[in-house]
């Protein structure tokens, strides 16, 4: 489930599924939208935090789901990727509080938030690939644009991890902070938001958006495509089917 709190200028949206690792689905997916959606729309509203309960932040997309859509012949678009979609063009500021696991498009979307406050122990990792998969969420543009072309090669196509300082010097956090203390953190940094103009916020966010939000949204139709046959491919059902055996 999603959690909302909202105090003054700030909404606080918690994943909560901690018995499994925050691991997110299509109704979670949807909730987040709606919520980024909500808060954007909000005049009161200056800031959305999101973070996850548990010492995690999230360890992915449900792989039931992953399942489940890989067998239906006729499946149902992407729910991961419509709330993409919506932290895309959300013009008002999102911070993410990372503690723990950020796995596959728990990394992703944060190439669509603004600040990334992350535990020293944060874990950053998009293994599409090992599931024969390919990259989604627009990161095929972000994450070059952010990290740059060979740090961006290392996490989606080798798979690698990030964690510790590494994750600080790439680019993928904006501040790292002993384990424990990133919610807070980045509660305290939406409420410094929430002192500010709310309509200058706005409009500062979306020019600093505006020279590559047109490559993000053409990125994400391309991959939604790729990432739709991969998903049915025999290289992703094995894959799945040896995950499922463990």
């Amino acid at each position: 489930m999603i959690e909302v709190r909202q105090e003054g200028g700030l909404v606080h949206l918690t994943i909560a599924r901690a018995d499994k690792k925050n691991a997110l689905t299509r109704q979670m997916y949807a909730d987040l939208a709606n919520e980024v959606d909500r808060a954007a729309e909000d005049d009161t509203v200056h800031a959305i935090v999101i973070t996850g309960e548990g010492g995690v932040f999230t360890a992915g997309n449900d792989l039931d789901d992953f399942r489940a859509r890989a067998m239906d012949l006729n499946p149902k678009p992407s729910a991961g990727l419509a709330f993409i979609e919506r932290l895309m063009v959300c013009d008002t500021p999102i911070i993410a509080g990372v503690e723990g696991l950020a796995i596959g498009i728990g990394t992703t979307m944060l190439m669509h938030c603004d600040v990334v406050i992350a535990g020293e122990s944060a874990l950053f990792r998009t293994p599409f690939v090992d599931l024969g998969l390919c990259p989604e969420a627009a990161s095929t543009v972000m994450m070059p644009l952010q990290l740059g072309y060979r740090r961006a090669t290392d996490l989606l196509i080798m798979g690698e991890s990030i964690t510790g300082q590494a994750s600080l010097d790439s680019g993928i956090a904006s501040q790292l902070v002993p384990d424990g203390a990133a919610t807070e953190e980045a509660l305290a940094t939406g409420r410094k938001l929430g002192s500010k103009p709310r309509d200058a916020l706005r409009a500062s966010k979306r020019l600093l958006k505006a020279p590559w939000r047109e490559q993000a949204m053409a990125a994400l139709e391309r991959e939604r495509e790729a990432f739709g046959k991969r998903l049915q491919s025999p290289e992703c059902q094995h894959a799945l089917k040896r995950i499922s055996r463990r």
